[in-house]
């Protein structure tokens, strides 16, 4: 059941700058951040590297409407990914007409909700009970360190899946907050992160999933009270983020047999926000193509340096004892007459060209020439 919120600082309101803002400076867990809250990752972007993906709720989250369970509210320790997905329902719009107390959405993402033939489910119009959505992040083949940051914003209560894994859940409950104000969809943040250099496990070559239980539970209730429904609707909601409630609850917001009874009855407002990275260390490049190359197939491929002086090449090699004194060959040149400038010199020329075609570093490439119809030289 969603409430008025009033601003607040907290730990966890603070890690959201940590887990955000720096989601490409994390390395090691720290302690929790409160009770049941799951560890930020704290480190440097040299330990790591920068952010290659972000996340963040939309239209186009999964809703995996096959897992959905209504009036459950159990929490499994492990939760595969669910096949078959389709989309959830960005609800800004539907906020802007009736919001039930939710705080803004984070930056770059929407409140999102499961999709219901009653109608939206910011409205309280949803069954209580357990809805799962996913995300996907792809790694580039043979990265390091990945580290996931995700914070998320949830009416009423989630947990959270990597490939299966659990990485944290909160007390499943309506707002565990006593006065009502500080609730999971107002000022509380929940930050979950995990890396694979502490749980290499969790992490998998390709296709990666990301895996959010939203649990509605009936107004008030929770398991010391077996999830009873012990609290009516609230009589007002909001228009759009205004902090204002002036907006009816009923009849428009609210099912036509609306009853307090957990069994049969007791909708209640139900949403997802969240915006996440993740960040990883690239394979190095390696692909490097030989002179014997670019002297014959990949010729054509790199006329715009044909010209290009010897000398301009940053650490080259010496050229061969053969070649003219004082004279500045052209790399074409080089590639040309390896008998003249050197076997060395050629090298760098390919050195030079693999760089400029793969983005290999200079003096590392391992002969692994794809075929010429697949490479551009900038």
């Amino acid at each position: 059941m969603s409430r008025i919120h009033q601003s607040f600082l907290t730990l966890a309101a603070a890690a959201l700058a940590l887990g955000v803002a720096a989601c490409s400076e994390t390395t090691a867990p720290t302690s929790s951040l409160r009770a049941g809250d799951a560890s930020l990752i704290v480190g440097t972007t040299a330990n790591v590297g920068t952010v290659q993906q972000t996340i963040a709720s939309s239209g186009t989250t999964q809703f995996c409407s096959s897992a959905t369970a209504l009036r459950s509210y159990t929490i499994p320790g492990t939760f595969a990914p669910v096949v078959g997905c389709g989309t959830a329902v960005d609800l800004q719009a539907a906020l802007a007409v009736y919001n039930p107390g939710w705080t803004n959405n984070l930056t770059a993402s929407s409140w999102i909700g499961p999709v219901l033939a009653s109608g939206t489910s910011n409205e309280y119009k949803a069954v209580p009970g357990t809805y799962v959505f996913q995300s996907t992040f792809t790694p580039s083949p043979g990265a390091t360190s990945i580290v996931l940051n995700d914070t998320l914003r949830s009416d009423n209560a989630i947990a959270v899946y990597l490939n299966g894994f659990q990485l944290g859940t909160q007390v499943i409950a309506d707002c565990t907050d006593a006065t009502g104000v500080n609730c999971n969809w107002t000022g509380n943040l929940y930050v979950v992160s995990d890396a694979s250099s502490i749980n290499p496990t969790h992490f998998v070559a390709g296709t990666n999933t990301i895996t959010v239980l939203l649990v509605d539970t009936p107004n008030g209730g929770n398991a010391g009270n077996g999830f009873s429904c012990t609290k009516p609707f609230q009589p007002n909601g909001e228009l759009g983020f205004s902090h204002v409630f002036n907006v009816p609850t009923s009849p428009s917001h609210i099912v036509a047999n609306w009853q307090q009874n957990a069994a049969t009855g007791c909708e209640n407002p139900t949403g997802l926000d969240f915006h996440g990275g993740i960040s990883w260390v690239p394979a190095p490049v390696t692909t490097w193509c030989s002179p014997g190359f670019w002297k014959n197939n990949g010729r054509d491929l790199w006329s715009q340096y044909y010209t290009k002086r010897y000398s301009t090449l940053a650490g080259a090699a010496p050229l061969g004892k053969k070649a003219p004194a004082g004279y500045d060959p052209t790399l074409l040149e080089v590639i040309d007459n390896p008998s003249i400038y050197g076997g060395e010199a050629t090298n760098s020329v390919a050195d030079f060209l693999s760089n400029k075609a793969f983005g290999t570093p200079i003096g590392s490439g391992v002969e692994s020439c794809p075929d010429a119809g697949t490479i551009t030289v900038h």
